[in-house]
């Protein structure tokens, strides 16, 4: 059975991801389709690269990945069609598929310019529904990419924000406020690994300082402002039981430090 997994940014007051699978199960009814993530933030194309590199080896083998976060539409910005070894990817080309490339890649790219596989009328505000959800379900049922359109060397990139290593310090970055009030920051497991290895540490954020990453939330009390490593493998700031955002007063964009020593 064919699997598309839906990315957007269009949350759920309006219609738009209904439309989207509406237009999916009308071109291929047999196809499944899985919502991974609609509450992207508005226009919010970095986040949505480090959600999907996180996502998308955790399903099965040959699933189309259709990720509309567009703050682009309807301008002369190409619609594109990545296959990798494992998967394919449709996007707008805006460098939302920066990270995941990095892990899979690519063997084919396709601008997606063949009207046939497109929708009769096309709203210069909503390509997801009426060329890339188009496009998606007639993947869907094994048509071949050269179909599509003309081939593309590359896509874009965008230039992903990088912790800072200076002196004994990895200065991060909250990148995204989950659901519970989680802060997540962009200082990855491999990189801490890599530098901090087994020296002592400690976390400075917002004049508060931890002293050790958890190994789970319980370990510290109810109300206790703890670190720890997400299921992203994205080192987190949260409170036991509690919001940290709200706790701390924290945004986006707002510095996290790993300070550490012999």
């Amino acid at each position: 059975m064919a699997i598309i997994s839906l990315i957007t940014d269009f949350g759920y007051k309006d219609e738009y991801v209904g439309l989207m699978k509406a237009v999916i199960l009308k071109i291929n009814p047999k196809v499944k389709i899985i919502d991974l993530n609609h509450e992207i933030p508005p226009q919010d194309v970095v986040w949505a690269n480090y959600l999907l590199e996180s996502s998308y080896k955790f399903f099965p083998k040959g699933t189309i990945f259709l990720c509309v976060v567009d703050p682009e539409v309807g301008t002369k910005r190409k619609i594109v069609i990545v296959k990798t070894k494992n998967y394919i990817f449709v996007s707008p080309d805006n460098g939302i598929l920066t990270r995941v490339l990095e892990k899979e890649k690519p063997v084919e790219i396709i601008e997606a310019r063949n009207k046939k596989f497109f929708l009769p009328e096309i709203s210069p505000t909503f390509h997801g529904r009426d060329i890339m959800a188009s496009v998606s379900a007639h993947l869907s049922k094994g048509i071949k990419l050269s179909q599509f359109g003309p081939p593309l060397k590359e896509i874009k990139k965008i230039p992903l924000l990088s912790p800072l290593i200076k002196d004994k310090s990895i200065i991060g970055k909250i990148i995204h406020i989950d659901h519970f009030g989680n802060l997540v920051t962009n200082i990855e497991k491999d990189l801490f690994n890599c530098i901090v290895k087994k020296k002592r540490l400690f976390i400075e954020i917002k004049n508060k300082k931890i002293f050790k990453i958890n190994s789970f939330y319980a370990e510290s009390k109810k109300g206790e402002i703890l670190a720890i490593w997400g299921s992203r493998n994205l080192l987190e700031i949260s409170v036991n039981l509690g919001d940290a955002a709200k706790e701390l007063g924290v945004e986006k964009n707002e510095e996290v430090r790993v300070n550490f020593f012999d």
